[in-house]
C-alpha cells in the first residue's frame, strides 16, 4: 500500500496529494482516463522537454557543432527531436555517464564511450565498432555487461511514437550500420516521472543495440506502452527505422509503476523478457497468468517505499512463468535509485525515499537478462544460473527462481 509520505512526494514535484491511499493505485480522478483496476487507458500525459539540464533540439531543426571529449566523464543528457536536428553526443575518455554535449555534428560510430561498471565508479568505453551482423544473436558478447555497448552514439530522440508523445532511445548514425537489426524495447516510467528521469540507464541499454521506445505518460499503463511497440513496428516499414528493426523480438522494462504495467504488456506474443525494476503490481487482473515471458524482479535492501514484502514479493509469489528474482544488498539504495543523479525527482531524498543512483548496480544485469533471453547470448547465462550466478554473489542477497528450467 502507498503510504503517507507519497502525498508530500508527489506535492514536490507539483502533483495533487494522494487523498486516497487504500490500494496500490493512486486516486483515479488524479489522472484522466486512468482505467479501474483490471482495466486498460489510453490516457498518454506530454513530458517536459529539455528537463535536468539536457540539451534539446527543437523541431525545427539545426544542428549543434562537435562535443567536447572530458577526461573523467561528467553526465549531460543529449536529447534530439525526431524531427528536428542533430545535437552531437560528447564522449568520455575514463570512468563516468556519456560527456556533456558540446558543439558537434552527428557522432562518428564507434567512438568510445565512457563506461560504466556495475556498482561502481566508471569503465573504460570499448571504442569498439558495431559489429555487421543481421540479428542480436550475431552480436559478440559484451566482455563486461557493465560498460556501454558498441553502439556508442546512442542517445534520446524526443517528440517521436503515436502523438509524438513518447520518446526513444536509440542509436544514431550507427542505427542498422552493416545490416544490423536491432531488437525493440517498450519502457514505463515510474509514477509522475518522464522518460528523461531515466536517460542515462535508457541510453546505457541503447549503446547494447536496443531500440527503445517510452511512454511519456506519468502514470504509464499497459495502453500506453503496448502502444510504443505497435508504432516502433510500423516505422519498420517506412522512415528513418525502416529495416533497421528485428520486431519480431520485442522487450519489456519498467521501474516502479511502469514496472507493473510492462508486465501487464507481457502478454504480446513476441515478447521475449520483461524486468521490472522496483515494481509495483500489474493493473490487469489476469496478467502473471497471461504473461509468457520470463520475469526478472529487482528491489533492493533500502527501499522502503514499494518494499520487497509489500510488493515485489507478491509479485514473485504471483508469476507463473520462470523468474529470477534480486535483491540488492544496499540499505542506501532506496526507491529512488534508478533514476537518473541530479533529477528533480531526487527531492524525494528528503522523504526517507532514498537518493538517485543512477540504476549502477541493475544495469549489468539488465542488459544480461535482455540479451540472454532476446539474443540467445550464453555468457549472459552466467548472471543468473548456477550457485555461484552474479546475482548470487555480493553485493546481492537471497537470489529467489521460479519455474526456473
Amino acid at each position: 500500500m502507498m503510504h503517507s509520505r507519497a502525498s508530500v512526494y508527489l506535492l514536490l514535484l507539483g502533483w495533487p496529494t494522494l487523498a486516497d491511499c487504500s490500494g496500490h493505485e493512486p486516486p483515479r480522478e488524479l489522472f484522466a482516463g486512468s482505467p479501474a483496476t483490471g482495466g486498460r487507458s489510453d490516457a498518454i500525459s506530454p513530458a517536459a522537454d529539455g528537463a535536468n539540464g539536457s540539451a534539446v533540439v527543437d523541431d525545427t531543426g539545426g544542428t549543434s557543432s562537435p562535443g567536447n571529449v572530458t577526461a573523467t566523464g561528467g553526465t549531460s543528457g543529449v536529447v534530439t527531436s525526431e524531427s528536428g536536428g542533430v545535437a552531437g553526443a560528447g564522449m568520455a575518455a575514463t570512468g563516468g555517464d556519456v560527456g556533456a554535449a558540446g558543439t558537434a555534428e552527428t557522432p562518428e560510430p564507434g567512438a568510445g564511450t565512457a563506461g560504466q561498471a556495475s556498482g561502481g565508479g566508471g569503465g573504460e568505453g570499448s571504442g569498439q565498432a558495431p559489429f555487421a551482423a543481421g540479428t542480436c544473436e550475431e552480436l559478440p558478447a559484451p566482455s563486461d555487461y557493465g560498460a556501454p555497448g558498441p553502439f556508442a552514439d546512442a542517445k534520446m530522440f524526443t517528440g517521436a511514437g503515436p502523438r509524438s508523445d513518447y520518446t526513444l532511445f536509440r542509436p544514431d548514425a550507427s542505427l542498422g550500420m552493416g545490416g544490423f537489426k536491432h531488437p525493440i524495447v517498450t519502457w514505463g516510467n515510474g509514477i509522475a516521472t518522464t522518460p528523461d528521469v531515466y536517460a542515462k540507464t535508457l541510453t546505457f541499454i541503447a549503446t547494447h543495440g536496443f531500440v527503445i521506445i517510452a511512454c511519456n505518460a506519468t502514470q504509464a499503463e499497459r495502453a500506453c506502452v503496448s502502444a510504443g511497440l505497435d508504432w516502433l513496428i510500423s516505422q519498420n516499414e517506412s522512415g528513418p527505422l525502416a529495416g533497421k528493426l528485428d520486431v519480431s523480438r520485442e522487450l519489456a522494462v519498467g521501474y516502479s509503476w511502469g514496472g507493473g504495467a510492462v508486465i501487464d504488456v507481457s502478454d504480446r506474443p513476441n515478447i521475449k523478457a520483461t524486468v521490472s525494476l522496483h515494481g509495483m503490481p500489474p493493473r490487469e487482473t489476469n496478467a502473471f497468468e497471461a504473461m509468457h515471458a520470463p520475469l526478472l524482479l529487482f528491489t533492493s535492501t533500502g527501499d522502503t517505499f514499494v518494499s520487497a514484502s509489500g510488493y515485489v514479493t507478491p509479485n514473485y509469489e504471483q508469476s507463473t512463468v520462470q523468474t529470477f528474482y534480486a535483491t540488492l544488498d544496499d540499505p542506501t539504495a532506496g526507491h529512488l535509485y534508478v533514476a537518473d543523479e541530479g533529477a528533480a525527482v531526487c527531492l524525494g531524498a528528503a522523504l526517507g525515499l532514498g537518493t538517485c543512483g543512477d540504476a549502477l548496480a541493475e544495469r549489468a544485469p539488465t542488459v544480461a537478462w535482455l540479451r540472454y533471453w532476446g539474443c540467445n547470448d550464453q555468457k549472459a547465462k552466467a548472471f543468473f544460473f548456477g550457485d555461484d550466478c552474479v546475482l548470487c554473489r555480493s553485493p546481492w542477497t537471497d537470489p529467489r527462481r521460479k519455474a526456473w528450467k
